[in-house]
C-alpha cells in the first residue's frame, strides 16, 4: 500500500525485471532478477495497473489465448477459463467484444488473464478498480484460493478496508521505502503514534491531491483521510489552511491516530 508516486509500481517492475533497481538485489527462488530477467518473468504473472486495450477480442479469446501462450492444454485452459468466468460471474460477457465492455468487466477479463495459468507469483496491481462491489467480494475469494496450493500473491491496492480483510503480510510504501511491513496486527500497532489529517471535499465528484508528505490515503466519498509522521504535521496543515481559504475544501479536523 501507499499514496500515488510511492514507489509501489516501480517495484512491481523491478520484480519483473523490466526496470533495474539502483541498488540493492530482488531475488525469486534462488536466483537474482538483475542477471535472470527473462527468467523472473517466467515465474511471475502480472494484472498491470495500467488499462489493457482488449480491442474486438471478446474476454474468452484473450484469456484462453493468454493461458495457451503460458504454455497450458487446450482443454484445461477452458475448463479453468469457465471456472474463472463462473466465480466472478461474468460468462454472459465472454463472447462480446472487448470494445462494448465496460471497465470493470475489461479488468476482471484481465484478471482472468494472470489467473489463467498462474505463476509461481502472481502480482495484481490494483485489481479492483472498476469492479462493481459485488464482484469484488468474488475477486478477493478467487486470489485466497489461489494461496491454498503454495502460489504467492502480491497484491497493489488503495482500499485499506478491503486489503486489511484479504492479507497475511501488509507493507506500506513511502518515498520508495517501507515505511511499515508486517502482520496486519503489527501494522497497526507500528502506526499508532501516527497523526492524521482528515478533509471534506465540497462533494463527493471533487478530485483530491496526492502528496509525498503523507504516507497513505484513503478516501471514503467526500471525506478524504492522509496519515502522516510528525515530521510531516505542519506542512500538511499548512497545505489545508491554504486550500481551506480557496474555498476548495469545507474543513480539516486534525488528530493523532488512535
Amino acid at each position: 500500500m501507499g499514496h500515488n508516486g510511492a514507489g509501489k509500481t516501480t517495484l512491481v517492475h523491478q520484480i519483473m525485471g523490466t526496470l533495474t533497481p539502483t541498488s540493492g538485489n530482488i531475488t525469486l527462488h534462488g536466483k537474482t532478477v538483475q542477471k535472470f530477467p527473462k527468467r523472473a518473468r517466467s515465474l511471475c504473472s502480472l494484472q498491470p495497473q495500467s488499462e489493457f486495450q482488449l480491442g474486438f477480442l471478446t474476454p474468452a479469446q484473450a484469456v484462453s489465448t493468454m493461458g495457451k501462450m503460458r504454455g497450458g492444454d487446450k482443454k484445461e485452459v477452458k475448463q479453468r477459463m469457465d471456472m474463472l468466468f463462473e466465480r466472478l460471474e461474468i460468462g454472459k460477457w465472454a463472447h462480446t467484444d472487448g470494445v462494448k465492455l465496460s471497465g470493470g468487466i475489461r479488468r476482471l477479463t484481465v484478471f482472468c488473464m494472470a489467473l489463467i495459468q498462474p505463476g509461481k507469483l502472481v502480482i495484481l496491481d490494483e485489481p479492483t478498480n472498476d469492479v462493481d462491489p459485488t464482484r469484488r467480494r468474488y475477486l478477493w475469494d478467487v486470489i485466497r484460493e489461489l494461496t491454498n496450493d503454495g502460489t504467492s500473491v502480491i497484491l497493489v491496492t488503495h482500499n485499506v478496508i478491503e486489503a486489511e480483510k484479504a492479507v497475511d503480510r501488509l507493507a506500506i510504501l513511502h518515498k520508495g521505502q517501507f515505511a511499515a511491513k508486517g502482520t496486519v496486527p503489527e501494522v497497526k500497532r507500528k502506526v499508532t503514534d501516527q497523526k492524521r489529517l482528515e478533509i471534506n471535499l465540497l462533494s463527493i465528484f471533487d478530485r483530491h491531491e496526492d502528496h509525498d508528505w503523507s504516507i497513505s490515503t484513503h478516501r471514503n466519498g467526500a471525506n478524504v483521510i492522509y496519515s502522516l509522521d510528525e515530521s510531516s504535521v505542519s506542512t500538511a496543515i499548512e497545505w489545508a489552511e491554504v486550500r481551506l481559504k480557496q474555498g476548495n475544501i469545507l474543513d480539516y479536523p486534525y488528530r493523532q491516530r488512535r
